[in-house]
């Protein structure tokens, strides 16, 4: 039987340097913040609900910066553009739990850390850059 197809949101959340927030992952990879749909869920509200869970902070999503296919699901990423964290947002981030399988955040400068992170993360955090910059002028 093939997987089932969903759809997941993902954020796009950097600091006032333009770093991007990563999480680092109990089996030592990276992956941006945000998770899956539930059934008739957005993947906006996916990626909100997530990173309120995750690191109680509220973000709100601007635009859909990309999308990509995740391989071998038959599901989709979507990457949300979302403003900078202010200094008062980063200080107020918590990691979950211990039923949570998330250890760690980084700010970093991509692809610095494209080592441990998934072919459709990379992909579309690539493109999230080229056209941030293309938008910027850059």
């Amino acid at each position: 039987m093939p997987p089932t197809p969903h759809i997941a949101g993902l954020a796009h959340l950097t600091d006032a340097e333009g770093r991007l927030l990563m999480l680092k992952t109990a089996d030592g990879s990276w992956r941006l913040p945000g998770g899956p749909a539930l059934p008739n869920e957005s993947a906006r509200n996916a990626m909100t609900y997530h990173v309120r869970r995750d690191l109680h902070i509220r973000v709100e999503p601007r635009f859909v910066l990309g999308m990509e296919p995740i391989v071998g699901t038959g599901s989709t990423a979507y990457l949300f553009a979302c403003d900078n964290l202010q200094a008062d947002d980063i200080a107020g981030i918590q990691l979950p739990g211990v039923r949570s399988d998330i250890t760690a955040f980084a700010f970093v400068t991509y692809p610095g850390i494209a080592e441990g992170v998934s072919p459709h993360e990379h992909l579309l955090i690539t493109g999230a850059a080229m056209a941030l910059r293309t938008s910027d002028g850059g």
